[in-house]
C-alpha cells in the first residue's frame, strides 16, 4: 500500500467501511484464541476505537466474516493454512493469516465428528 493506504475509520461521516478488524476478531474468537473476548466486545459495539474518533455511528462499520477476496466460510473451518498451489502462483497469492482451523483434518473430511464440528463453527460465525 502506498502512503496513507490502510485507514480504517478515517472516511468522513456518511460513509460505511468494510471492517476487517471485526472479521479477524470473530474468526479468532471462534477458533479459540485466548484473550480475544475484550476485543470481540469492542467489535460487537461497532468498533468505537476505529469509528468514534470522527463522530461516526456504529452503522459506519460493515461487519463481515467472509468476502470475495479470501477464504470462504467452508475454507475457514476446513483449512488451517491456505493451499493455492493449483493456480501456479506458488501459493503466494491471497492472505496467509486467515484465522482459520481445520478441526482435525486439513481439507475435506467424511469423519462425522469433524463434519459436525465444522458445521457448528460455521453456524457460530
Amino acid at each position: 500500500m502506498g502512503p496513507g493506504g490502510y485507514q480504517l475509520g478515517n472516511f468522513p461521516p456518511g460513509f460505511s467501511e468494510w471492517n476487517d478488524r471485526f472479521r479477524d476478531t470473530v474468526r479468532a474468537f471462534w477458533r479459540g484464541d485466548e484473550l480475544v473476548a475484550p476485543e470481540l466486545a469492542a467489535r460487537l459495539l461497532g468498533s468505537p476505537d476505529r469509528f468514534d474518533r470522527s463522530n461516526r455511528r456504529p452503522s459506519a462499520s460493515v461487519n463481515f466474516i467472509t468476502a470475495h477476496d479470501g477464504f470462504t466460510l467452508r475454507d475457514l473451518v476446513s483449512y488451517a493454512a491456505k493451499h493455492n498451489e493449483a493456480n501456479l502462483e506458488d501459493n503466494r497469492d491471497g492472505h496467509s493469516d486467515n484465522h482459520s482451523a481445520n478441526y482435525g483434518v486439513e481439507g475435506p473430511s467424511v469423519d462425522p465428528g469433524i463434519v459436525a464440528t465444522r458445521k457448528r463453527q460455521m453456524r457460530n460465525m
